[in-house]
């Protein structure tokens, strides 16, 4: 029975290109069991190919090449090896975990870009219609000064930000603000109890500062204008929706849900958003 093999039979045999396998020469970790003096011409020995299966596993499970080679060229008993296993496990567990918070995030984006193209699709100038939207957790600042709306409020949502990162999310392009469902005279004159952004529903955070809470936004059904963000627009806007409640006599919880969506992702082009004024109706008080 033949039991030495060329480069490129071992290579075919076990699955791994010759690449590899000169590699794994050059640095140490699987040599070749003969080398023809005459030609220079590698063998690999049939009994060689089951320590090429456990670099091969090693790898599979993440093991960093110096680790392998570590384990490998040294006397590795049985019970180093389970000590380094139980090791890299820890190791895979903290990757399956990062995995899994990517897509989180990724699952909250999209979610995000199917709710900003069902407004996108109703932003029709001036018009004003009814919108169910689900039960929404929020991460939000509440300001404790008299503050007109914007005021401060990249600060704030940059505090968001921080809570956030240090616990491994990021920040959705997701920027919300509360305010009281008044007759204001004027944009400078409303007054934003909170500034706010999505996490992910059921959301735990533990938090330090007294000031940043995390709420839940009731589900139900919604009166709703969006516009393209400007103060002008805004302002304009939020006056339609206020007589148009006052008007019709619907029956709310008293509060203005603002949500701005970037519609470019360019920080070279001039800023834009997508906003929509959300008041919820209270079913309840309805007659």
């Amino acid at each position: 029975m033949k039991q030495l093999f060329t480069v490129g039979e071992t290579a075919r045999l076990n699955n791994v290109s010759v690449q590899t396998l000169h590699y794994y020469d050059k640095i140490d970790i699987f040599k070749p069991h003969v080398i023809d003096p005459e030609n220079g011409y590698r063998y690999y020995h049939l009994r060689q190919f089951f320590y090429l299966d456990i670099i091969k596993y090693l790898k599979q499970i993440q093991t960093p090449l110096e680790e392998i080679k570590n384990i490998v060229t040294t006397s590795c008993t049985p019970e180093v090896m389970q000590t380094f296993l139980g090791e890299q496990e820890k190791v895979i567990d903290q990757e399956i975990e990062k995995l899994q918070r990517s897509q989180r995030l990724l699952l909250r984006r999209k979610d995000q870009l199917r709710e900003q193209l069902e407004i996108c699709a109703k932003n029709e100038e001036g018009a004003i219609y009814n919108r169910h939207i689900e039960e929404q957790s929020i991460l939000k600042v509440v300001n404790s000064c008299e503050a007109d709306l914007y005021d401060q409020s990249d600060f704030n949502f940059r505090r968001l930000a921080d809570v956030l990162e240090e616990r491994g999310e990021i920040i959705d392009n997701y920027f919300g603000f509360i305010f009281e469902l008044f007759p204001y005279a004027k944009f400078e004159a409303i007054r934003c109890s909170s500034v706010f952004t999505k996490v992910c529903q059921g959301e735990k955070l533990e938090l330090d500062e007294a000031d940043i809470q995390l709420e839940t936004i009731p589900s139900g059904e919604y009166v709703c204008i969006a516009f393209d963000w400007s103060r002008d627009n805004f302002y304009s806007h939020y006056q339609s929706l206020y007589r148009y409640i006052e008007t019709n006599q619907i029956p709310t919880d008293g509060k203005v849900y603002q949500v701005s969506l970037p519609i470019n992702y360019d920080s070279s082009r001039e800023e834009q958003f997508l906003t929509e004024l959300r008041v919820k109706i209270n079913v309840n008080s309805a007659v």
